[in-house]
């Protein structure tokens, strides 16, 4: 039996017992292993010499269970209820999501917008600009320079703001997504 089989048999059998303790069972087993290999024995040989998937999932289960690491049964009414409720539950968690995610697509268009006002006040400043030497007297042109210089002015200084916004917002995403699905330093019942 490979590394790869054992381990995959055994995360199998670690079901009963909450996410971060499996992974750390696993990720012992997998160093063990490894340090075996590294003395010069084969894979195959390494994990044969290991105690059998059955017995090391029985005594992880119970070290688990005395320390209160066990997932959670559902009991038969609780299971009832979620099926029951689940005209009631269902669409008011689907109308939760929706709502969160309407307002973080609206923070993004918020930011397209910001950026799309940026770049129009440059461009149509430029073609302020451009548009003074077409002018029909001095005082037109000086008027479309002033305006196009101010547009463009603020074309420019809108446009890098909006840019770290847009960044930071991207940043903060991950972050806004573990809190919302809690998962806050990996403190997760599963």
């Amino acid at each position: 039996m490979t590394k790869n089989e054992y381990l995959k048999m055994l995360k199998r059998e670690l079901r009963p017992i909450t996410r971060t303790e499996r992974e750390k069972s696993l990720a012992y087993f997998s160093e063990l292993i490894d340090d075996r290999m590294e003395d010069g024995i084969s894979e195959e040989t390494a994990v044969s010499e290991l105690e059998s998937v059955a017995d090391a999932a029985q005594r992880i289960i119970a070290e688990a269970a005395a320390q209160g690491f066990l997932k959670p049964k559902r009991s038969v009414w609780e299971i009832i209820l979620l099926v029951l409720g689940f005209p009631v539950w269902f669409p008011l968690l689907l109308t939760v999501a929706i709502v969160v995610f309407t307002m973080y697509a609206l923070v993004w268009i918020l930011i397209g917008a910001l950026i799309l006002v940026s770049v129009s006040l440059a461009v149509g400043g430029a073609a302020a600009v451009i548009g003074m030497f077409f002018s029909g007297g001095i005082s037109a042109a000086f008027i479309c320079l002033g305006v196009g210089l101010v547009c463009a002015g603020l074309g420019v200084a809108l446009f890098v703001p909006s840019i770290l916004i847009a960044r930071a917002y991207a940043k903060a995403t991950p972050i806004i997504w573990n809190r919302l699905t809690n998962r806050k330093g990996g403190k997760t019942n599963e």
